[in-house]
């Protein structure tokens, strides 16, 4: 009778109070992550959200109307009304916010003094918040400007380029070394600029260096969890390295070394915050051998970088909690240059189990097309891959994606999140593809070509014509590597995915051709 009894009662349990029915809404927290990104492209947007959905967690980001639109400025009252509002109402793991989404409206116009009016203002409402969230983990990532005027500096500025890219790099070099040579030939560059083109361009890293020491004071009064400063498109010497050495001796004075990171490089860095964070999160060290395809890595300084090519891989691996080991499972090849036996260098890795994750620098701005000839004949996802923009973009947006796929082999992931991580991990996969590959290093050249055919500049563009050449140069492309991907298997915790369908849509974010929006839709199969 009494077994009779409990066996009626566990059915009855099992019936009513199912053990592995997950109910969201009432069960596990989501730990959303309130980000304010550096501007409004995909690579500060899309990519940081995928790359979060990847370990389980999801992003949320402004509405569109408040951020930056190409060369308009976000609306600071939209976006700070919005911060204290989305901040009460979500179960927050971490707040992250660029400063020069905050403070000027976005990168680009943060490259220009006169967006930063009202700055004193906004900082003292963006302290406000901060001390009204004090128990929140909040991360500030600031941008320390370009070493030369951008496209959009009016004619005067943009005619001394080349006399400010000098000014730029003697002044880094007196400050450092103090050689009687470059301090005559710096007197003789100062007086060949106009004062006013001269004032403009030093008072921009003025006001930078004054408003980072604010935030590392305020990261030393425990306000600020993590503060991040990278340094934008530089050289060797110029007066960002300058500037970034300065900050880094403030941090040590003033004893928060700890929590203040100097990186090179700027698109990259929400996408670095985000593995840091799951790495924090999860309690995982990945750890990283590194593979260099040139010898003495230490000494190269490779194009709009202001380190050598060593110094930024470990910066970056130690910024998001890994570290450098010779047995590591995560193995990142370094491709500078022509090496067409890669294929046999993934190969050998992969029969072992590590992550293997290649960082195309071998040029700037779009990926190396003779090794992807190569790179096509493997499954694309046994392997991770970006070649974008700088050396400092390709390499942090590997090192991140390499430490979050680690979560997705180690089956560590809440059974409610799994298919979703999954998809955003393929869609990563195709737009580094779509974009690093089709796109920047075949179709914008030819997109150019066609914008001056039909009278129309590359840096302000018909969005809704250009839109449509563009679906119809790049169709032949995305058909190509979507074969690629359909009928691959993907695991993660006890299931299995097989890729049943993607369809690719393609657009320009902004009204410029630099850079285009790579839109996946991923069907699984279980």
């Amino acid at each position: 009778m009494i077994k009779r009894f409990l066996l009626v009662a566990l059915i009855l349990c099992v019936l009513f109070f199912p053990v592995s029915t997950y109910n969201e809404k009432f069960t596990l927290p989501k730990d959303d992550i309130i980000f304010i990104p550096l501007d409004s492209r995909p690579v500060n947007t899309q990519n940081v959200s995928l790359l979060t959905n990847m370990w389980g967690k999801k992003l949320i980001l402004p509405p569109q109307h408040v951020l930056d639109d190409y060369t308009k400025p976000g609306n600071f009252e939209g976006l700070n009304e919005w911060l204290n509002e989305v901040i009460p109402k979500s179960n927050v793991y971490a707040v992250v916010i660029s400063l020069q989404q905050y403070l000027n409206g976005g990168l680009i116009a943060s490259r220009d003094i006169k967006n930063y009016k009202d700055y004193e203002e906004r900082l003292s409402l963006l302290y406000k918040f901060l001390t009204e969230n004090e128990n929140k983990n909040i991360i500030i990532f600031s941008i320390i400007p370009r070493l030369t005027p951008t496209q959009f500096s009016d004619y005067q500025y943009i005619k001394y380029s080349d006399m400010i890219k000098e000014f730029s790099m003697l002044s880094d070099k007196v400050d450092l070394f103090n050689q009687e040579k470059d301090k005559v030939r710096l007197e003789e560059i100062r007086k060949s600029i106009p004062t006013d083109v001269l004032t403009s361009y030093t008072e921009l890293f003025e006001l930078n260096e004054v408003i980072n020491k604010k935030l590392i004071e305020w990261t030393k009064e425990g306000y600020i969890k993590t503060l991040v400063i990278g340094i934008d498109d530089t050289q060797e010497f110029s007066m960002s390295n300058m500037i970034a050495r300065k900050l880094e001796y403030y941090a040590k004075a003033r004893q928060v070394s700890d929590n203040v990171y100097v990186l090179h490089g700027a698109d990259e860095i929400g996408m670095e915050i985000t593995a840091r964070l799951a790495n924090e999160y999860y309690k995982q060290v990945p750890r990283f051998q590194v593979v260099y395809d040139v010898k003495d890595p230490d000494k190269i300084i490779l194009p709009y970088e202001g380190a050598n090519l060593k110094k930024i891989v470990e910066e970056k691996i130690n910024f998001i909690g890994g570290k450098i080991d010779l047995s590591g499972e995560c193995i990142l090849y370094v491709h500078t240059h022509e090496n067409l036996g890669i294929k046999n260098e993934i190969q050998k890795y992969k029969n072992t189990g590590q992550i293997f994750g290649i960082a195309d620098v071998a040029y700037v701005n779009m990926a190396d097309k003779k090794l992807i000839n190569v790179l096509f004949d493997l499954n694309p996802l046994s392997f991770l891959y970006a070649g974008w923009n700088t050396p400092s973009n390709t390499i942090g947006t590997v090192i991140s994606e390499m430490s979050l796929k680690m979560l997705l082999d180690k089956s560590i992931l809440p059974p409610y999140a799994e298919e979703d991580a999954i998809k955003s991990f393929i869609s990563f996969s195709v737009i580094r593809y779509a974009d690093d590959f089709a796109y920047q290093a075949d179709v914008r050249n030819k997109m150019y070509k066609w914008a001056e055919a039909n009278h129309m500049s590359k840096d302000s563009i018909d969005k809704k014509t250009a839109d449509e050449e563009l679906t119809i140069k790049m169709k032949p492309l995305i058909n190509t590597i979507k074969k690629k991907y359909i009928g691959e298997i993907v695991k993660t915790g006890n299931s299995y995915f097989s890729i049943k369908d993607i369809e690719v849509k393609v657009k320009y974010p902004w009204s410029r051709m630099f850079e285009i929006e790579v839109l996946p839709t991923i069907t699984l199969k279980n």
